[in-house]
């Protein structure tokens, strides 16, 4: 392993079945060296690891350095967003193929060879698995439950696919990059915007394990918020076009308002703006004012 900062990084020759895999990092000393592992434990050895720490102040430098495998290439910049940690990351990569994963989640041993396979015999240009999401109470949900083995075409709905199940030729990121203004879904922005010029390929296979903690971005209400505003800002004939999307967004928005129940001001927003998300959901919005006097 080497690392390198930014007064001193090194862009590597591309390399054409070499897969990069990303892995943003802010904090997370307890989770990163099990989710490195599950990487470079793959069934598909062709790849690197290249982890972005996004300004971590605990030891996570320590855990990645005590990691000896020549695959593995650690990068440290000051703490600007997991947005910008992964397109730092796309610069970066030796790899034609790009693939990111998340510092406290786990891949399954053959989640790269099952996608490799599907990219390479399908042609698409992007290819996610299903998600294991593995709930507080032990439960497990598939992500997402409407995907099925094929292009998604037509697109009906983005949501549900996480960033740590993707896999894309790096031709897809000329041109479109995650944007760092994105405080959550910045997974379901991107694809939105690939999706007119790009094919998408789903795997029918839960080959990611993710585990909901306590400090996790999705249990921040806010950013849930801010998410959907910033949503709608930048592609405001979504809703229209894709009503599906608008309804999983509105459904979000609801479940950022019962976690605010205590705050009346930041409900009544939400609801508001889920509203104009789905207008269909009013049925439902009256059920919340009911659980939420």
């Amino acid at each position: 392993m080497f690392s390198c900062n930014s007064s001193a990084e090194i862009v590597y020759r591309k390399k054409e079945n070499m897969v990069s895999v990303i892995i943003p990092s802010y904090n997370r000393e307890k989770t990163i060296k099990k989710a490195i592992e599950s990487v470079l434990n793959q069934t598909y050895r062709d790849l690197e690891v290249i982890v972005v720490d996004d300004g971590s102040t605990d030891h996570t430098s320590q855990v990645i350095g005590e990691i000896k495998d020549e695959r593995l290439r650690y990068i440290y910049q000051e703490n600007a967003g997991a947005c910008v940690a992964r397109n730092r990351g796309i610069h970066l990569a030796s790899g034609e193929i790009i693939a990111f994963h998340d510092s406290d989640d786990l891949w399954r041993a053959d989640k790269l060879e099952k996608e490799m396979n599907a990219l390479q015999k399908s042609g698409a240009d992007v290819v996610f698995c299903k998600l294991v999401r593995h709930n507080p109470d032990g439960s497990t949900t598939d992500m997402p439950s409407d995907g099925k083995e094929g292009f998604l075409n037509p697109i009906k709905n983005l949501f549900g696919i996480g960033t740590q199940t993707l896999l894309a030729k790096r031709e897809v990121f000329a041109h479109e990059q995650f944007d760092k203004e994105m405080p959550r879904f910045q997974e379901f922005e991107w694809l939105y915007r690939i999706s007119k010029t790009h094919s998408i390929y789903c795997v029918d296979e839960g080959l990611v394990d993710y585990y909901v903690g306590a400090d996790s971005i999705s249990s921040n209400p806010k950013k849930v918020y801010d998410a959907c505003k910033l949503i709608n800002e930048k592609h405001p004939e979504l809703i229209k076009e894709y009503p599906q999307m608008g309804e999983r967004m509105a459904y979000s928005l609801l479940l950022a308002a019962a976690k605010e129940k205590q705050k009346k001001n930041s409900v009544n927003a939400y609801i508001s703006m889920a509203l104009n998300c789905h207008v269909n959901l009013k049925i439902l919005i009256k059920c919340l004012k009911v659980m939420m006097p």
